[in-house]
C-alpha cells in the first residue's frame, strides 16, 4: 500500500467539475470571496468628555491602630458606601472634609493659597 494514497475516497454525486462533497453537504458551492471591506469611519470623539481631576500621590504616616481601623472600615463598607470603595477614595473624601472645614474656619471659606510645584517644608514643626 502506498503511504501517500488516501485510504478511502468519497465521490461527489454532483458530477465532475460541478462541486465537492462539502458543497453537497452544505447545500451549494461556497460564495465567492468578498472584496476587502473598506474601513468604517471612526466615530467623532464626544464634544465635551467628562474630565476626571488630576491625581497626585501624597505620602503620610499614621499611627498603626488608626491604619488598622481604616482598613477594617474599608473592608466592611467598600461595597456599600462610595466614599469607602478604596483606601484612595476614603482618604480623598476625608481630606476633602477636613480641608473644607479648615477653609471655612480659618480662611472665610476660600481655598488657602498654594503655588503648584512648591513643596512643604519637611520634618517636625519647631515647638512640637
Amino acid at each position: 500500500m502506498n503511504a501517500k494514497a488516501p485510504r478511502f475516497s468519497i465521490p461527489s454525486t454532483l458530477g465532475p467539475g460541478s462541486g465537492s462533497v462539502l458543497d453537497e453537504l452544505t447545500g451549494g458551492p461556497a460564495p465567492p470571496a468578498a472584496p476587502p471591506a473598506a474601513p468604517e469611519p471612526r466615530a467623532a470623539p464626544p464634544a465635551s468628555p467628562v474630565r476626571r481631576p488630576t491625581r497626585t500621590p501624597i505620602r503620610v504616616q499614621v499611627p498603626l491602630d488608626l491604619a488598622d481601623r481604616v482598613r477594617g472600615a474599608i473592608a466592611a463598607l467598600q461595597y456599600r458606601v462610595p466614599d469607602w470603595s478604596s483606601l484612595n477614595a476614603a482618604t480623598a473624601a476625608a481630606l476633602e472634609q477636613l480641608v473644607s472645614q479648615a477653609e471655612r474656619d480659618h480662611n472665610n471659606g476660600q481655598p488657602f493659597p498654594w503655588n503648584p510645584g512648591r513643596k512643604l517644608q519637611p520634618g517636625r514643626r519647631v515647638g512640637q
